[in-house]
């Protein structure tokens, strides 16, 4: 199970990890500066987890199966723009959680370019895209094996 080297990042893979296998017996729930409710009409559910109340995660389910991922970056930056350590924690946890469940490929990470460490991307190996105040959300569909962005 993903473990998380921050309380506030696990207690929000905890949830999700509880809503993925308990379903019904999910509760909304804050835990300091993180909150995670759900959102649902008739079949479509949504699982919104907010730092500092801001949108950060949307995982979206149309039943039991979830059809993809909108990843926020929060509203809360560095001085060069990009998501705050903190939201970058806190994105990295539950991303590393939706790979290790199979709803989108392990091993996606919100990350700074390993060249210049000024711009911020999410994504994995050769497929990731530009992550910031300046871009829009990076929405993922839900594929364990490809990742796939909206474009």
């Amino acid at each position: 199970m993903t473990r998380s080297n921050r309380q506030l990042t696990q207690f929000a893979v905890d949830k999700l990890h509880s809503f993925l296998n308990e379903g019904n017996a999910f509760q909304p729930e804050q835990a300091g500066n993180t909150a995670v409710a759900l959102l649902a009409d008739g079949d479509m559910s949504i699982l919104h987890f907010s730092l500092f109340e801001q949108v950060i995660l949307e995982v979206f389910f149309d039943g039991q199966l979830c059809s993809h991922v909108v990843v926020h970056d929060g509203n809360f930056y560095d001085e060069e723009g990009r998501p705050s350590r903190t939201t970058r924690e806190r994105l990295n946890g539950l991303l590393d959680a939706l790979g290790e469940e199979c709803l989108i490929p392990e091993q996606v990470r919100v990350h700074l370019d390993k060249d210049n460490q000024k711009e911020c991307y999410i994504g994995r190996r050769g497929t990731r895209q530009r992550f910031g105040k300046d871009f829009p959300p990076a929405v993922i569909h839900s594929d364990s094996v490809r990742l796939v962005f909206d474009k």
